[in-house]
């Protein structure tokens, strides 16, 4: 890293001397190999006006300094690290393609020995267009690892010609699914980036779609990217709409049509008439259908997939995903109406999903509801939910809830020990976060140490404090000064609330 961090400044910007100025460069038709190699035992040897003169006369002569610097690089004794960096640095301000195979070779030898690599990184990029060979080359390389060949496939998009994308972009698609991600993301990237490299990314990227539709996975792909990269026009949205409209086309491919359509933003008449179609084959427990359904009511506006839930009644369906979609989308009556049945499902995400719609709208539940919530809330051994995650989104619902008779409720299962560890922490979130008289009510309990095990969680809830107090300052102050298990998260919400602030002030 010391290597490195001496050798950058000189890859970005040419040195000025001390004293001001500029090293000169004049063209010298005396100069020769022998001076050539002077200079070169020069840079390795002085850092000042005369290491910058030398510099600059390499430069100046690059044909000459290449073959001088290649020559110092093999000879015997060889040149340590620092002095092999400077040469390599040399190598690359002279812009001299042939050298882009022994930076790539370089780079390959340090990530196999898990060495740095930062340096041949940025000599290669320095390189531009002429070194994506190389790095193609190693992006295929199977001896190193996925995550330094995603890191190279960022570095190859990035740097190659723009006329030379449409044949970059032949592998989306096609080989490990690590690296396509990496592909995609860097695709966008370029192409947001660049309105000119979108344009063209766009044009290859229909040219691949019209040309290669057998291949199911590519064509999937290739619809993603188009949608996510690009602007899009009537033509390629038109291609989306088709897709989800016919029932012939792959499972995959059409997949990837609604989430095109859902990032666009667009489709609404045609997702709501594919979900239509997959209700019976769903409810009849087709798994494709079911997927295809709920993503197409996912992609939908809100007030539309609320609409068409309640149409296709898929809170009474007795397939867990469709009743999940059923209580998190359609419109639904008086809490204690539905909250009843639905926690009756077997499947504990219907429960939660249920559980998510309580007092969405509003604040305020009545008692029964109120009282309900605690019973799923509540210790197993009476009645509680079996599953932790319900149970916490009960504890939630009751937050939201808000009022005299929920704050007392939370407070119970925050008091007792019979309530399982994760629904006491939320209860103290929650009470944190709504109940105006929550923060010093958990302050307190940090304070007195009633509760040991739950402490930290104490501390932590009191982050959420919406106006601190006194005594919430006080209690995590306390608290970052005691048991260590407790002290850093204290400290932690302290500075949170109390930016720039000391305990001592």
């Amino acid at each position: 890293m010391r290597i490195l961090l001496a050798v950058l400044p000189l890859l970005f910007a040419p040195p000025s001397p001390a004293g001001g100025g500029e090293p000169s460069a004049k063209v010298d038709e005396s100069y020769d190999q022998a001076r050539a190699r002077a200079d070169v035992e020069l840079i390795l040897s002085d850092r000042g006006r005369a290491y910058l003169d030398a510099r600059a006369r390499l430069e100046a002569n690059p044909v000459l300094a290449a073959e001088a610097v290649m020559a110092r690089l093999e000879a015997v004794p060889a040149p340590g690290p620092d002095q092999r960096n400077r040469l390599l640095n040399v190598l690359a301000a002279l812009g001299q393609p042939e050298h882009v195979a022994m930076f790539a070779d370089q780079l390959r030898i340090a990530l196999i020995q898990g060495r740095p690599v930062d340096l041949w990184l940025e000599l290669l990029r320095r390189q531009g267009a002429a070194a994506a060979p190389a790095l193609l080359e190693l992006v295929g390389d199977r001896e190193l690892s996925n995550q330094a060949r995603g890191d190279l496939l960022e570095l190859l998009v990035e740097l190659t010609a723009r006329d030379q994308l449409g044949a970059l972009l032949a592998s989306v698609g096609r080989g490990a699914e690590a690296l396509q991600d990496r592909l995609r993301r860097a695709v966008i990237s370029r192409a947001h980036r660049n309105s000119r490299d979108a344009e063209t990314i766009a044009a290859s990227l229909d040219t691949a779609l019209d040309a290669d539709p057998g291949d199911e996975r590519r064509t999937a792909q290739l619809l993603i990217l188009r949608a996510a990269c690009c602007q899009v026009d009537e033509g390629f949205v038109d291609r989306l709409r088709a897709t989800v409209a016919d029932d012939a086309q792959p499972f995959q491919v059409r997949v990837a049509a609604i989430d095109g359509l859902r990032r666009l933003e667009l489709g609404g008449e045609e997702l709501a008439e594919l979900a239509r179609r997959q209700a019976p084959a769903a409810g009849g427990g087709s798994q494709s259908a079911e997927i295809l359904l709920a993503l197409a009511l996912d992609a939908l506006p809100r007030g539309e997939a609320e609409a068409l839930a309640s149409e296709l009644a898929l809170v009474e369906a007795d397939a867990p995903r469709l009743a999940e979609l059923g209580y998190r989308y359609a419109k639904l009556g008086p809490a204690l109406g539905w909250l009843e049945g639905s926690q009756d499902h077997a499947w504990p995400q219907v429960r939660r999903a249920a559980l998510a719609r309580v007092a969405e709208a509003e604040r305020g539940c009545d008692k029964l509801v109120v009282r309900k919530l605690s019973s799923i809330a509540g210790p197993i051994s009476r009645g509680g939910d079996e599953d932790a995650r319900v149970g916490r989104s009960a504890v939630a619902a009751m937050g939201r809830c808000g009022g005299p008779l929920a704050f007392k409720q939370l407070r119970e299962l925050l008091e007792d020990t019979a309530v399982a560890f994760a629904r006491r922490a939320e209860a103290a979130r929650q009470l944190v976060v709504y109940d105006p008289a929550g923060p010093n009510y958990v302050a307190e309990l940090l304070l007195d140490g009633r509760y040991p095990d739950l402490a930290r969680d104490l501390a932590s809830s009191l982050r959420r404090t919406p106006e601190p107090t006194p005594t919430v300052r006080t209690a995590l102050c306390l608290a970052s000064r005691g048991n260590p298990m407790v002290a850093s998260t204290a400290y932690d919400s302290f500075a949170a609330l109390y930016p720039g602030e000391r305990c001592e002030d």
